[in-house]
């Protein structure tokens, strides 16, 4: 289901890149284990994010095959956080 406001931020860390991609989810949050399964069958999976400032919503096929690191935050608003 997707939702209107963010259930979560997801922090990935692509292999080879320096920097963490920060994708606000508006589907129902994935678990740890979700996640680590995503990045052990290397599965493409569909999420549905917006980006900061904007409640407009599209869809992104995030590859978990070139994903070295990820992890789940609670969604707030204005956190100001770069991992």
């Amino acid at each position: 289901m997707v939702n209107s406001e963010p259930t979560c931020e997801l922090h990935l860390r692509m292999s080879g890149q320096s920097h963490d991609l920060t994708l606000r989810l508006h589907d129902d949050a994935p678990s740890e284990d979700e996640v680590a399964t995503w990045m052990r069958e290397g599965l493409v999976i569909p999420l549905h994010v917006s980006e900061s400032g904007s409640s407009a919503l599209r869809t992104v096929l995030v590859n978990f095959a070139t994903v070295a690191i990820a992890s789940l935050l609670p969604y707030r608003a204005g956190r100001g956080v770069d991992l």
